[in-house]
């Protein structure tokens, strides 16, 4: 199907947005063992900000993308619109499953001094967020906190500034993003 200048930049701007409202998403990584990469793939969910309309990527120190990497940086990286619990039931009840995008492209390693910036950065992002949260009218706050088994995406963002656990922070250079609608159908 043949599209127009017009449609493929609301495509991209969708992508851009579900990547924008979400902090997780499935990182994928071929496998790696003593001969190489062989074609299985490991998965998993991690954390991540956009930075410059570019994805980085908080992966656990003991994952297996970080040896994954090393042999073969191809991957990609799945992310769907965040919709908090009861709504994410009820919308899965209708077979309608959230708009989500998948981008292809390589996982590459941010140098430490890089990943300490970044990391400041994330800390200022975290308390942009929470002020404008406590700055909302008490409504709006009320409806943002109303979800019992669903925090904001400051406060899961805040683990990973925290002592708790370490990380290798990589960048996500990507080659392809593909959007996937509710029904299904990818552009």
């Amino acid at each position: 199907m043949k599209r127009n200048k017009a449609t493929v930049l609301a495509f991209a701007e969708k992508c851009k947005n579900i990547l924008a409202s979400n902090w997780q998403g499935s990182l994928n990584t071929i496998k790696a063992d003593a001969k190489g990469s062989k074609g299985n793939i490991h998965t998993s969910k991690v954390k991540y900000i956009v930075r410059r309309g570019q994805p980085y990527l908080w992966v656990p120190e003991s994952d297996l993308h970080n040896v994954n990497t090393i042999i073969d940086e191809r991957g990609s990286f799945a992310v769907t619109s965040p919709f908090p619990g009861p709504l994410g039931v009820l919308l899965k009840s209708l077979k309608k499953l959230p708009a989500r995008i998948a981008l292809s492209g390589d996982v590459l390693p941010l140098k430490e001094d890089k990943a300490k910036s970044l990391a400041e950065k994330l800390q200022e992002v975290i308390l942009s967020e929470q002020k404008a949260i406590n700055e909302f009218t008490y409504t709006v706050s009320g409806v943002l906190s109303s979800s019992v088994s669903s925090t904001s995406r400051s406060d899961n963002l805040q683990e990973l500034v925290g002592d708790n656990e370490r990380y290798t922070v990589y960048r996500f250079k990507t080659r392809s993003c593909t959007f996937v609608d509710g029904h299904g159908r990818h552009f």
